[in-house]
């Protein structure tokens, strides 16, 4: 209990973040699905690269876009933060990754490439505002 009362937080790592979200796939087999698994590889080597700051954005930036919190909180969140993919077919042509921090679900813009993912998510959290900052 000391370290939960006293203790000083660690520094997020990309590991952290990987942990931290169940993912909303789509039906094993559909065309759907093999898209989500593309986007999936790309934001868990994006989370790699931001951790190991070579982007502009940092995983705190992530996690305050994603949640309104700058850290994870000691018991975690109320539920288990969840992604969801931003289907062409469901919500037409949305480039820029998407949040709901009342119920942490981060939704994730599908690309055909690593580098348009990487640029239109650095792009969509480094221009949304930010909460707690001046």
């Amino acid at each position: 209990m000391k370290p939960l009362f006293i203790g000083g937080s660690k520094p997020l790592e990309a590991e952290d973040m990987l942990g931290l979200f169940r993912v909303n796939f789509s039906r094993p087999g559909s065309n759907r699905r093999r898209v989500e698994n593309q986007t999936i590889m790309f934001w868990r080597d994006w989370l790699i690269e931001v951790g190991e700051g070579t982007r502009p954005v940092n995983l705190g930036q992530i996690l305050i876009f994603t949640s309104g919190a700058d850290k994870i909180p000691p018991l975690g969140f109320g539920h288990k933060p969840t992604i969801q993919f931003l289907h062409p077919e469901d919500h037409g042509n949305r480039i820029f990754p998407e949040a709901n921090t009342c119920d942490v679900t981060l939704r994730l813009p599908l690309h055909g490439t690593y580098l348009q993912f990487r640029e239109r998510m650095e792009s969509g959290i480094l221009q949304s505002p930010t909460f707690g900052f001046a």
